[in-house]
């Protein structure tokens, strides 16, 4: 079964026609991944599909080969495609071609229709979904619940296993809590890339976007506990009740606390991405993407108001601010056809704010950091104002229960913003920026040609 090895529009329109009768399509009251697909024509007796594997077919979809005529005939059969479709999609592929050949323009105009009609029958299909709303639900919320499992359970373990050890031999010193904490990011961290590294074999594009949400939530509400290893004081509070006042109980608790509020958020993103996801209407690709993108971080956002203080308030509007653009354009970059009819233009706009946000993040942190420290040298009182000012009072506890004088812990306090401010910036820059700037080149890229309209390209 030979494959074509051409590479030009034709191609790329067959492939994004195999892949969306393959996405569109369900079996067993499921969406068809691409070895469901081949393991269906399997099964339907097509037996040259013995001899594929998944990443061939990913190859015959992205465009990079054009599919073989065996392999277009059984698709046909298999979905029950109409046969004057096929008939245009063989000509189209350069099987049974008429006798007198097709113009230039013909044949465009026939690729025109033909991704028009692919358009047409995804939106029936995600009409037919929705009304149909109940039964997806209930599958959705089996894969969401799985998907939180496995997100959830290697990082809570691990909080619990090392906190009440620390616990227990009552290691409450920087040094181990700090450890302990970037321990636990670390695991995080590493679980999104291993998951990023093993992609062609396990999830679709948005399954990633969903969990660097997940992850984006986690880290940069646990770089606060670079702060409260010097400190030993959360901004949840837990160091307030006697039971956990300089223990690392504290950390173990607010570790859990953010665990749980982020994957609530993730959860809520997979949610709203589904809905989003309906009949386009006359909503456009970048408001469904901030409908997308709005309602969890706005959940989180109010737990935070709720149990922490006015400082925490203020760096986490910059923050989820700052995730509010960037999940929105990885939402709307990543929708199927998705049209960037400027791909270069955006891509360098990307990177370039990028690299100013890292500069200005840098920049400003050090400028906050030479700041607190005038301040403390003119006014105590007022660097701490913002820490006690929440909506539920907690007591207060004095330095010397938690084992430094109040000077030290002003300064340990301006060191951990340091930190904290550092850590974010890195993370911000590096992580979702890179994976915004991926989005795009991802995005504009079609084999080498720079925006070209209606050409979306994902992993398999």
């Amino acid at each position: 079964m030979d494959e074509s090895h051409s590479n030009d529009g034709a191609t790329i329109l067959v492939g994004r026609f195999i892949r969306s009768y393959r996405e569109e399509m369900r079996h067993n009251g499921r969406r068809l991944s691409q070895e469901g697909l081949l393991n269906l024509m399997a099964a339907e007796g097509e037996e040259f599909i013995a001899d594929l594997d998944r990443s061939t077919l990913s190859r015959w979809e992205t465009g990079a080969r054009m599919a073989p005529r065996e392999f277009l005939e059984a698709l046909g059969r298999v979905c029950d495609i109409p046969q004057d479709v096929m008939d245009r999609i063989m000509s189209l592929a350069g099987y049974d071609a008429p006798e007198n050949q097709m113009e230039e323009d013909s044949t465009l105009a026939a690729a025109r229709e033909i991704e028009s009609k692919v358009e047409s029958i995804q939106q029936d299909v995600r009409s037919l979904v929705d009304s149909v709303g109940k039964s997806e639900l209930d599958l959705d919320a089996v894969a969401v619940a799985k998907s939180t499992l496995r997100k959830a359970a290697p990082p809570g373990v691990l909080v619990l296993v090392v906190g009440f050890l620390l616990n227990a031999m009552g290691l409450n010193g920087t040094l181990p809590l700090l450890v302990y904490v970037l321990a636990v990011l670390s695991l995080v961290l590493g679980q999104g890339v291993l998951r990023w590294v093993r992609r062609d074999r396990n999830l679709p594009e948005r399954d990633h976007v969903v969990d660097l949400f997940f992850i984006s939530l986690f880290f940069t509400m646990n770089v606060s506990l670079l702060i409260s290893a010097l400190t030993k004081s959360d901004h949840f509070g837990f160091h307030t009740f006697a039971a956990f006042t300089n223990t690392p109980v504290t950390f173990l608790l607010t570790m859990l606390a953010h665990l749980v509020v982020s994957l609530a958020g993730s959860v809520m993103f997979s949610l709203s991405w589904s809905r989003q996801y309906g009949p386009k209407g006359s909503r456009s690709a970048l408001s469904r993407a901030l409908w997308t993108t709005l309602p969890p971080l706005l959940l989180v956002y109010a737990v935070l108001m709720v149990s922490t203080n006015l400082g925490n308030w203020i760096h986490f509007t910059y923050v989820f601010g700052i995730f509010l653009v960037a999940f929105s354009a990885i939402v709307a970059f990543n929708e199927p056809g998705m049209e960037l009819r400027d791909g270069e233009f955006v891509l360098k706009a990307a990177v370039l704010g990028t690299v100013l946000f890292g500069a200005l993040g840098i920049i400003g942190t050090l400028a906050g950091y030479m700041q607190i420290a005038l301040v403390l040298t003119a006014d105590v009182g007022l660097v701490i104002a913002a820490e006690d000012i929440r909506i539920i009072p907690l007591r207060e506890v004095t330095s010397e229960a938690l084992g430094y004088t109040d000077e030290e812990g002003l300064g340990r306090w301006r060191l951990g913003i340091l930190w904290m401010s550092f850590a974010t910036v890195a993370y911000i820059v590096t992580v979702v920026g890179g994976y915004l700037i991926m989005t795009i080149g991802r995005v504009t890229s079609a084999d080498g040609r720079a925006g070209a309209p209606g050409e979306f390209h994902r992993p398999a």
